[in-house]
């Protein structure tokens, strides 16, 4: 009989575990992009940034109120827990830098202002300092060349710090704002800043000289724009349940609209790779799209992950994505198209 109540508590032990880290459900639908890998948080995977640190592959996670998780994904089916840094707020987003021959982590900390860690010894973060902000921060982009980070604000906000100073605190050198939506994604090329800035779109802003940014244009996308990234002259433009937006940037000042992939739910973030950008589709999933032909973007890839798709990176071939309640998912795309 005892031996019998064993085996029953081993199979209920091991059933509860396996719900509770299984995280992004086996997808249901599938075509060409495949899922590798998943690694569970305690809290809601909002961010994720892929990089290699000491021959060694590594993704930062900005794991809600746990603050940051690092997880060794260098072998990338067994993705393995290295440390983490519980910030005082609520992890949005994290990016990473090297700035004077060290390696950072800055996290958006959403009520706790903006946190920046060392991080050249992954297994052992630590606090340089947090820059305390009135409001929320969403993001962020560093622009490691000229040592600046741009801070994207729940109020619309976007200020900026020099960094070259690092271990030293950052200094704030300017401020600019744009309406009142929150700023959700911002991305720098060249001399120009483009934030997705909600219900405002997109706002494209000179930053050639940081001390005193311009505001050069505002695109309605008429949408609620979350994220936006540029690519070989074209932004690409997440505009939640309005799809992704392609628009001609090559005159930053004047965005020029080409075409727009309509998605099949609420696209939250994009990732360029050559030809290919990857969209986090919130409820649906991810979503391979081929942008060869900037009028006339075709999905190549997709896969339905059972969990909310908040966010997305790629690098090494993988896609790397953020699934708030999901964790963190691994996927492979299988099509020819993504190396084009």
């Amino acid at each position: 009989m005892k031996a019998l109540l064993f085996a029953l508590l081993l199979i209920f032990i091991t059933a509860f575990q396996s719900c509770k880290d299984s995280g992004i459900i086996t997808p249901v639908d599938q075509s060409n992009i495949s899922l590798v890998s998943v690694y569970s948080t305690n809290a809601s995977t909002n961010g994720v940034y892929v990089m290699p640190i000491n021959l060694r592959d590594y993704a930062l996670i900005a794991d809600g109120t746990n603050g940051m998780q690092v997880v060794d994904i260098t072998i990338i089916n067994q993705p393995d827990s290295v440390s983490s840094f519980d910030t005082d707020g609520n992890a949005n987003d994290v990016t990473a830098s090297y700035i004077n021959g060290d390696l950072y982590a800055f996290i958006s900390d959403y009520d706790n202002g903006f946190v920046v860690l060392d991080i050249d010894n992954p297994s052992n973060p630590f606090l340089i300092g947090t820059i305390l902000v009135t409001g929320f921060v969403n993001t962020s982009f560093i622009d490691q060349s000229n040592k600046l980070a741009y801070i994207a604000m729940e109020s619309g906000q976007i200020q900026v710090y020099d960094i070259s100073q690092l271990p030293d605190m950052p200094t704030f050198v300017s401020s600019i704002s744009i309406g009142t939506s929150g700023i959700n994604g911002v991305y720098l090329s060249g001399n120009y800043l483009y934030a997705a800035a909600g219900s405002n779109g997109l706002a494209v802003i000179n930053v050639t000289d940081p001390a005193a940014p311009v505001l050069t244009n505002v695109f309605n996308t008429t949408g609620v724009a979350s994220d936006v990234v540029v690519n070989g002259g074209f932004a690409y433009v997440a505009d939640s349940y309005n799809g992704m937006l392609i628009l001609d940037v090559t005159s930053p000042q004047a965005p020029v609209y080409k075409s727009k992939f309509t998605g099949t739910g609420q696209i939250l973030g994009v990732y360029a790779n050559n030809n290919n950008v990857y969209c986090a589709d919130n409820t649906y999933g991810i979503e391979n799209v081929n942008v060869s032909n900037a009028s006339s973007p075709n999905q190549v890839g997709y896969i339905q992950t059972n969990s909310s798709a908040v966010n997305i990176f790629y690098s090494g071939g993988y896609i790397f994505l953020a699934a708030a309640e999901g964790g963190l998912g691994i996927y492979q795309p299988t099509s020819s198209l993504d190396n084009r």
